[in-house]
């Protein structure tokens, strides 16, 4: 089964605006890095979003899951002109 593009299914989701790493505020035309898994049930969901001081890489894979970091602008609380930077799996 083939997996859906995971910057094309991002692209437009909903987030939050506080990094998961730092904690410091992501505003409306800052670049973000989203970490995120898919689950076949409902496909890439976000794990964590991180301002610019974020891991561009993936490092360990974890068992079996399909992870990706993405980089996106964020605006108005949404992600957008996302790109994938680093994938466990082609």
């Amino acid at each position: 089964m083939t997996r859906p593009s995971p910057a094309a299914e991002l692209n437009g989701v909903q987030c939050g605006h506080i990094c998961d790493r730092c904690n410091r505020g992501i505003r409306t035309g800052d670049k973000a890095l989203v970490y995120a898994t898919y689950y076949d049930a409902d496909g890439w969901v976000i794990r964590r979003v991180m301002c610019d001081c974020g891991s561009r890489t993936i490092g360990l894979p974890t068992d079996g899951a399909d992870e990706v970091i993405v980089e996106a602008v964020y605006w108005r609380g949404r992600l957008v002109g996302v790109k994938t930077v680093d994938r466990s799996r082609p």
